[in-house]
């Protein structure tokens, strides 16, 4: 397994603060997704993580990943 560092943020949320909206209060989406934000995961290969991530931050809801690296090999893969 690898570790991955990806950056993840929300299309919607993006352009309704930055058209100087406010998100509904019944929203579940953080403003924060207004920006990038990055954070590790650990998967077998690129396709893996994207396909992991976009289950967790789906496209339908607005997410898109902006960002993808590996950052690490693990041990195990070092053999």
């Amino acid at each position: 397994m690898k570790v991955y560092e990806v950056g993840v943020y929300n299309l919607v949320v993006k352009k309704i603060i930055r058209s100087g909206g406010k998100l509904p209060k019944h929203s579940t989406i953080s403003p924060e997704f207004e920006n990038t934000l990055y954070f590790e995961r650990v998967a077998t290969s690129e396709e893996d993580v994207r396909i992991r991530v976009h289950n967790e931050y789906p496209k339908s809801l607005g997410y898109v990943i902006d960002y993808v690296n590996k950052v690490m090999d693990n041990e195990e893969d070092r053999d």
